[in-house]
């Protein structure tokens, strides 16, 4: 039993050590921009949603009302305290409180140019009164069109948020949906990928999860794929590259032209310099002869403190499935000396 302990020790020690240095150098790496080798493929980029670390703890400005959270020490999450009501006797009646949260707020749309589709967001009035919220569009209004100008929500009611996207002319366009009471506002990241019909090619920019997140001046390691649809012909294309901001403005543009024979599917690095904290969508626009491809992917600039708390619970995560591994290890080693030790009784 004394040696199964001591065992036991060196192993909790060794995962330690393993695990702390393998955050230390994944912190290190990320910080040098390095890892392009660790893009991991997903199945659709358009389907993507910004990466977030929930259980991480509450704080301000996580659009939560939680914790220790009051209309006093975070407006931001928790809205504005209403006054006292003046029926309140010795002045310690609490006030109303008035805030409200959007479930779903990315869309990332795949549209032939000429067509519409419909999506909804749903919003939910986390408060302790009833609220109307105004409706309003960035950018990229005269393509939307909306269920209702304002939306009245009771206290922890939801009310959907019906929006139609008529698809302009093929191109990747980005806007935002600004919903407002009082003084909270939300948005709702739009990103529309309009193609031409009968498009010749399936394409797809994908970013893995651990660069949905960066910091200001990181690399932005991608994968591109280009695979033609319905057989294989030499075709000449043209590629943009571009990121975009959810006002409308493209802050990055790049082209290059190569042919596409069957499938082309390549890695490709970006650069976050001159880019403030915020979300962005990386695209691309393939161009060809009569036909007109578009895809893309959000990401998000953060701020420095914000990238290290996710990098850390990353390693965190990390050093756990270390531990656990190398625990089943050792329990399974051990149940064979035991049962091998038992088998040399018998005989």
């Amino acid at each position: 039993m004394v040696k199964i302990s001591f065992w036991l020790i060196v192993l909790f020690v060794f995962a330690f050590i393993f695990a702390a240095g393998s955050l230390s150098f994944s912190i290190w790496t990320y910080g040098k921009g390095y890892g392009t080798k660790l893009s991991a493929h997903s199945s659709s980029s358009e389907a993507s949603i910004g990466f977030f670390v929930e259980g991480s703890g509450s704080f301000c400005g996580d659009i939560l009302c939680n914790g220790a959270e009051t209309c006093s020490t975070c407006s931001a999450d928790c809205g504005a305290c209403a006054g006292t009501g003046s029926g309140s006797s010795g002045g310690g009646g609490g006030g109303e409180v008035f805030n409200f949260i959007v479930i779903g707020d990315e869309f990332n749309m795949k549209i032939v140019s000429g067509e519409s589709e419909t999506n909804e967001a749903i919003i939910k009035n986390t408060g302790t009164k009833s609220i109307t919220i105004s409706v309003d569009v960035t950018d990229i209004g005269k393509y939307i069109s909306f269920n209702m100008d304002s939306i009245t929500i009771a206290p922890g009611k939801s009310a959907s948020l019906v929006f139609t996207v008529n698809a302009p002319e093929p191109g990747i366009y980005t806007g935002k949906i600004i919903l407002k009471y009082q003084g909270i506002t939300r948005e709702v990241f739009i990103a529309v990928n309009v193609i031409s019909e009968g498009v010749l090619f399936d394409t797809a920019i994908i970013l893995s999860e651990l660069y949905r997140i960066v910091g200001a001046g990181q690399r932005l390691p991608a994968i591109i794929e280009i695979a033609e649809i319905g057989g294989k012909t030499k075709v000449d294309v043209t590629i943009n590259y571009l990121i975009k901001d959810f006002d409308g403005e493209t802050r990055f543009t790049e082209t290059e032209t190569f042919f596409v024979f069957g499938m082309k599917k390549y890695n490709k690095i970006f650069y976050t310099n001159g880019l403030e904290p915020g979300n962005y969508v990386l695209g691309i626009e393939v161009i060809y002869p009569g036909g007109f491809a578009t895809s893309s992917t959000p990401f998000t600039v953060s701020t420095d403190e914000n990238l290290f708390r996710t990098w850390v619970i990353f390693g965190i995560l990390f050093m756990t499935v270390v531990f656990i591994i190398l625990l089943i290890i050792f329990i399974r080693r051990h149940d064979e000396q035991e049962d091998y030790k038992l088998k040399e009784r018998v005989k």
